[in-house]
């Protein structure tokens, strides 16, 4: 499986609390199917899990909610829009709700950029869950202008980065996300150790995989020679030391849900009761079927100097 290009883990929180600001008072809670998949430009077909949601007052039990016996399959359209290839999906043999490309394949297939892929699920007793994504184009990293940086510097470690596109957009949103290395207690980022201090719940693997805001057009240069330069936030850094970096060039699915639950959280400049809903592309269902492409490169982060 590869790894997931964002912290997801907030996803199950988000499209439930969306579900139910949809409520209009107790009892109109209705159930929905669940989706969460993460496609990569270039890389073999990812998993998905469908689950069901629950109400913001119920508990939440994985196993309790998880979609059994469904008939899921993946399908890469032509570019007029019928099925060029398809690709069965099979249940994870040792987690309910999560299904695997068919492991009798010879081959698990690659995602083929500029491509666009639908999802299609059969839920036992339930409707046919569907969603497509166009896959981003791959892209490169042609150089960096330093490996090494202080915590907070101003000049922040920048990639210069080949274009990539989505068809049908004018231009490209990107997010960094951070892996960190040694992800222990002392390299936490004085923020970031603030809020670890303060929340008991909180632990050091919750924290080791961080992600930016979107950064689009306005957030970025376009050079000369056609490439671009995209700078690392420093909101996206939770640990000095060692860190994976990636930048991630959304699809329109992960874009909107990604823009879309920034204003759940508050952001956007929105007052209360007129945050609007997690925006979402699946049908009969909720959730994210989205897609990406992506690049990555190894930075080291210093401690900031004391004040």
């Amino acid at each position: 499986m590869n790894a997931r290009p964002l912290s997801f883990v907030w996803i199950f929180v988000l499209l439930l609390a969306a579900t139910a600001c949809d409520s209009s008072g107790p009892g109109s809670f209705e159930r929905e199917i669940l989706v969460e998949s993460y496609q990569q430009a270039g890389e073999t077909l990812n998993p998905i899990r469908l689950s069901r949601t629950v109400p913001l007052d119920s508990s939440y039990r994985a196993d309790d909610l998880a979609v059994r016996g469904a008939t899921v399959v993946v399908e890469r359209l032509a570019d007029d829009g019928s099925v060029a290839e398809r690709f069965p999906y099979a249940p994870a043999p040792d987690s309910a709700g999560l299904y695997l490309p068919d492991p009798a394949a010879a081959d698990t297939p690659r995602v083929e950029p500029l491509r666009t892929y639908r999802l299609v699920a059969d839920i036992p007793n339930g409707p046919t869950v569907r969603s497509t994504t166009t896959v981003p184009d791959t892209f490169s990293v042609v150089s960096i202008n330093k490996d090494t940086a202080r915590y907070q510097d101003e000049e922040q470690i920048a990639l210069r980065v080949t274009p990539t596109r989505v068809p049908g957009r004018d231009q490209s949103f990107y997010i960094f996300s951070t892996e960190s290395l040694e992800p222990v207690e002392d390299n936490l980022t004085p923020l970031v150790e603030e809020f670890f201090e303060d929340d008991d719940d909180l632990t050091l693997e919750d924290l080791r995989v961080t992600s930016s805001p979107i950064l689009n057009e306005a957030s970025y240069d376009k050079n000369a020679d056609g490439t671009i330069t995209i700078r690392l936030p420093w909101i996206a850094v939770a640990f000095t030391g060692p860190n994976r970096t990636r930048a991630q060039a959304l699809d329109d699915n992960l874009y909107d849900f990604q823009r879309s639950q920034s204003a759940q959280g508050g952001g956007g400049g929105f007052s209360p009761g007129t945050i609007p809903n997690i925006l979402e592309n699946v049908e009969n269902g909720t959730g994210v079927f989205g897609s990406y492409a992506a690049t990555d490169t190894t930075v080291f982060i210093e401690k900031s100097e004391e004040p």
